[in-house]
């Protein structure tokens, strides 16, 4: 199974130590601090790490004390790791579709996200804090086996949704339908200058090792960048299985949130927000084959509900969801394979919001937006009643609330309302995150799995105080079954310990129970 997953060969004797970690979302938003600083960015970016993750992170900036939470599943990170995000565009009118994400095998079931992985290979040296760097380049629309960006990446055409990963792998986005969906694979450079932390194109201080390519460790590293880093890999789980029937003339229909419908121009950005000598430590001590950070003496676990609700609102006014007649910001498709130009002028917005200023929950008139409450699964705060589908939106709950009489309405996980009398208002917290794209409504957000976000009709009321984030609910004793592989218990854990048929509930550690 393993060999499957770590496509890098890591069974080789060279690979020393290995961390394999989950992060869920944190934002979907049109901004690369690093490639656009300061403004709205070219494309949308799937964003995971810490809270700090802005339009502006200057160098120098301290994420460990900069960030409150962090989306990924370790506890002392509080690093940024971004990509593009895939879309799938209709052979029938050209509309586009954003593709979802799934969690990946023997990582539990945060809120979509990617998959991390700090590999050793011989002797390394630890990243230092305020680290940066980019991999890939977002105009290639064409191989070239002499380019490292070229040969940095992979996409697996997955034959199932299992922790088996198997499937063939290409340099472009699949040619066929795959039946598990797609994971995109890509290596970070591995050689460093030893000097710098940045450099003016986040490039020039890094270096891939000589004649490396994805799975391939290379042959050392070149004189000018002579001091080896650990390898950082990313790969990312897209469920493009709904669209497998949705092809036409044998013609792949996907295409990343820059205009590139081969796959070449994949790329990622990463900042450094590891205490630095815990990630030193770390990548001396953490020698487990599977990567388990439960494995690894340094770390601990940060559980799966904090990871989802550290999530930040979009500041960019576009919607990014359901069907839409063109890609966020100025991105036409461009297939290549020359290398793709930079378009401007489109009328895409140009200026954020401040971030004071938005919010998981809308601002409806007649109704207080509450607040996002824990609602574990099995568990009902709003006692009148539930109404579930029929492309759920805030105003539908609103009002189908308000017509039955009563004063709270809430939504949860995206497609189900309920309605009360009355609300425990201790219940909500700002650390919790209400940020599920609601079926209705692709602009709006309808709270989450285990979290209920609150409206009030009737008079205003009070909030306390949040709780910190690291308290977190008991786990219910039941709850709609959980898919194999899912997590179902752990500490901190306060969704479902039910699983589906033919599996059990297994504790792996302390943090983690999974459904196997």
């Amino acid at each position: 199974m393993w060999s499957a997953l770590l496509a890098l060969a890591l069974a080789a004797t060279k690979a020393h130590a290995l961390l394999r970690f989950p992060c869920a979302q944190l934002t979907v938003v049109r901004s690369d601090p690093l490639i656009n600083p300061g403004t709205v960015g070219a494309h949308l970016h799937q964003v995971v790490g810490g809270d700090s993750f802005d339009f502006s992170m200057p160098n120098g900036l301290d994420l460990q004390a900069a960030s409150k939470c962090s989306s990924c599943s370790v506890l002392e990170n509080k690093s940024n790791y971004w990509t593009p995000t895939l879309y799938y565009q209709s052979p029938t009118n050209g509309t586009f579709t954003r593709v979802a994400q799934y969690s990946g095998p023997l990582t539990g079931n945060p809120n979509a996200g990617m998959v991390v992985y700090y590999t050793q290979i011989g002797n390394v040296t630890s990243f230092p804090k305020g680290f940066r760097m980019v991999a890939g380049d977002p105009f290639l629309r064409s191989y070239d086996a002499s380019i490292d960006d070229s040969r940095s990446i992979l996409f697996r055409c997955l034959q199932a949704k299992d922790a088996s990963g198997n499937g063939p792998d290409t340099h472009n986005l699949p040619t066929t339908a795959c039946p598990g969906g797609i994971r995109s694979q890509i290596n970070f450079p591995t050689c460093w200058d030893g000097k710098n932390v940045d450099s003016a194109n986040h490039r020039d201080h890094v270096a891939y090792a000589i004649n490396a390519s994805f799975g391939n460790f290379g042959n050392g590293c070149p004189s000018t960048h002579p001091v080896t880093l650990p390898l950082l890999y990313l790969e990312t789980y897209w469920d493009t299985t709904p669209f497998n029937s949705g092809w036409a003339n044998g013609k792949q229909p996907f295409v990343w949130s820059m205009g590139d419908p081969t796959g070449y121009g994949y790329h990622a950005d990463y900042m450094m927000g590891w205490p630095e000598d815990t990630l030193r430590q770390a990548m001396a001590q953490c020698t487990d084959y599977g990567g388990q950070i439960s494995s690894c003496p340094v770390l601990h676990a940060r559980s799966e509900q904090d990871m989802n609700d550290c999530a930040v609102p979009p500041r960019v006014d576009e919607v990014v969801d359901g069907w839409l007649t063109e890609l966020p910001g100025c991105n036409p498709v461009q297939p290549g394979p020359a290398r793709a130009t930079p378009v401007s002028g489109c009328g895409a917005p140009t200026s954020t919001e401040p971030a004071t200023k938005v919010s998981f929950l809308k601002a409806v008139d007649g109704w207080q937006a509450v607040g996002c409450a824990a609602e574990p699964s099995g568990t009902s705060l709003l006692t009148g009643g539930t109404t579930t589908g029929g492309g759920m939106t805030i105003e539908k709950c609103l009002n189908t609330c308000a017509t039955k009489g009563f004063k709270f309405a809430g939504l949860k996980n995206k497609n189900v309302c309920s309605c009360g009398s009355s609300f425990d208002t201790s219940k909500v917290s700002s650390n919790y995150a209400c940020n599920l794209v609601c079926e209705g409504d692709p602009s709006e957000f309808c709270g989450a799995a285990n979290r209920l976000a609150v409206y009030n009709g009737g008079v205003p009321v009070s909030v306390p105080p949040s709780q910190s984030s690291t308290v977190s609910s008991p786990a219910p004793t039941g709850g709609q079954p959980i898919a194999k592989y899912g997590q179902c218990g752990g500490q901190g854990w306060t969704g479902s310990t039910t699983c589906a048929a033919g599996t059990t509930c297994q504790k792996l550690n302390d943090y983690y129970s999974q459904c196997l």
